[in-house]
């Protein structure tokens, strides 16, 4: 089941917010579902690359917007970092919608709720009982289990293991191969390096890592930058 309604209808264009390596991928999982002849391009925030053009579609600066319907157009945040959720709110700010991506190769249980602007990737199994937020990107080959609520603004890395019963609340970062145990929560903001091992819950806002993980320091504003 996806959590929102849209009209997709055949002249309505789609727009990748992005253009970096996430984009790319979303417009190959587009290509994997028939439906690359509806993406118009790429759009970025302070675009230096406009007018280039990135397997056929172009590049766009972000103030095209101004020249969009939000009857005839609809967006999809492939941007890895958190920065994303300040665009989208931006577009959401003008009444623009967003697609929700699941690759043909997923392999989705009963009753997964899928909120709208997802991307979720070839491989991922689901099994049952799962609530996803809005604007979260589950990354190839990860695999949830049952009765986990993942928030809003997640990001899931490749390979992620995620036993049953797990929350993982808005804005988190869960690094690649990493295997959160089942009952444990993740607070709001925190990023889990790759490879870390969950075993308790961990705080928000706070880097967390190693087998078992444990938080190390607080997050700051600048360390998305970095840390991804």
């Amino acid at each position: 089941m996806i959590e929102y309604f849209k009209l997709m209808r055949k002249d309505k264009k789609i727009y990748i917010l992005g253009a970096g390596a996430m984009a790319r991928e979303t417009l190959s999982f587009y290509k994997d579902l028939g439906k690359a002849t509806l993406v118009a391009g790429f759009i970025e925030e302070n675009c230096r690359r406009r007018g280039m053009k990135i397997d056929g579609k172009p590049v766009m600066d972000i103030s095209i917007i101004d020249g969009l319907s939000a009857s005839n157009s609809i967006f999809i945040g492939a941007i890895g970092s958190p920065k994303r959720k300040r665009l989208i709110k931006k577009l959401e700010s003008k009444n623009f919608h967003f697609d929700t991506l699941i690759h043909p190769t997923v392999i989705m249980g009963s009753s997964v709720s899928i909120g709208e602007g997802c991307i979720i990737c070839p491989g991922v199994i689901m099994t049952s009982n799962i609530k996803i937020g809005r604007h979260t990107i589950i990354n190839v080959n990860t695999s949830i289990n049952h009765d986990c609520k993942i928030g809003n603004f997640v990001t899931i890395c490749p390979g992620v293991n995620i036993g049953g019963n797990v929350t993982i609340n808005d804005e988190c970062w869960i690094g690649i191969g990493a295997t959160l145990i089942h009952r444990v929560k993740i607070g709001k903001g925190t990023y889990i390096g790759a490879g870390a091992v969950v075993v308790n819950d961990i705080p928000p806002n706070v880097l967390a890592i190693g087998i078992p993980a444990k938080p190390v320091r607080k997050l700051k504003e600048n360390d998305w930058e970095k840390l991804i």
